[in-house]
């Protein structure tokens, strides 16, 4: 694969920190940005976004693909759309646009709103789709939205698995009216679990992430494509307990036996809340160029 020279986000320096999954993590040392050094392709992803459930990471079919588990993602969900509720006066009937709606959960939170979203994913997209008729799988670049047309946009635990996220925000700034609302989650690369773990940190797991933002890097990356910085807040997330013990064993391996054992019993389901600043999200609203 080719690789980068530069930091995409700044035009930087970098420096390669660690290899992961047999890619290179690299920082920039202008503005600190962590991302995949090698250029993946849009073809690569597609392929790997292909996947059959037995082929994905254990974390994916836990989070995301384990039905089980949705009772746990609108634990954030629900946070998220209040926010967002609030933030527009509590009206109805606004357009909002879930970049990278998985199976469609967070819809739940706006039945009185025009909701669509867009998928890469296969599975989870046609899961969504059954519910919620305009869901589109496949990549942005090949959404046909109109400019201007929607009031809120969402990118939640998604933007870091692009390979071009400046111009997933740049297009999400032609698809929304002047003054919408653009609401990015992701994980935090300078929260402190993340400095202890560095390369065995749950989130560095390449090709799935290939960015790693603070919130330094996701206000340039906002300012760069005409979004005024409005807030952000660190997620609490609410886990299965083998979820949680799963994650911390990348950096505790000594937890692996626990983890194995766990699974295969009931307690895995028991609730495990945490606040770890390990998920951060900004929102910004677009101004008129």
């Amino acid at each position: 694969m080719e690789k980068h020279e530069k930091c995409w986000l700044c035009g930087g320096d970098v420096t390669d920190l660690y290899k992961v999954n047999g890619f290179t993590v690299t920082k920039c040392t202008n503005c600190t940005l962590y991302f995949i050094r090698e250029i993946v392709s849009d073809e690569y992803l597609k392929e790997y976004y292909s996947l059959t459930p037995e082929k994905m990471s254990e974390t994916a079919l836990q989070v995301y693909h384990d039905s089980s588990n949705e009772k746990n993602l609108k634990y954030a969900y629900k946070r998220i759309a209040d926010i967002i509720k609030k933030h527009f006066g509590f009206k109805n009937n606004l357009r909002l646009l879930d970049l990278g709606c998985s199976r469609g959960v967070f819809f739940e939170f706006f039945p009185d709103w025009d909701v669509y979203g867009i998928e890469l994913e296969e599975i989870a997209g046609k899961i969504a789709k059954e519910k919620y008729k305009n869901v589109f799988i496949g990549d942005m670049k090949d959404a046909k939205f109109q400019n201007n047309f929607f009031d809120c946009i969402v990118i939640q635990d998604a933007l870091d698995h692009s390979n071009n996220p400046m111009d997933v925000v740049r297009q999400c700034y032609g698809l929304l009216k002047e003054k919408g609302l653009l609401l990015i989650k992701v994980h935090n690369i300078d929260c402190l679990l993340a400095k202890i773990s560095r390369s065995k940190f749950y989130a560095i797991i390449p090709p799935d992430h290939l960015t790693y933002f603070n919130l330094r890097t996701l206000k340039l990356l906002m300012a760069n494509n005409g979004f005024e910085y409005l807030d952000h807040f660190f997620n609490t997330q609410k886990l299965r307990l083998d979820t949680a013990i799963m994650r911390a064993s990348t950096t505790m391996p000594f937890l692996v036996p626990l983890y194995k054992v766990l699974s295969k019993t009931f307690l895995k389901n028991i609730p495990f809340y945490k606040n770890y600043h390990d998920l951060i999200t900004v929102m910004g609203v677009k101004n008129a160029k």
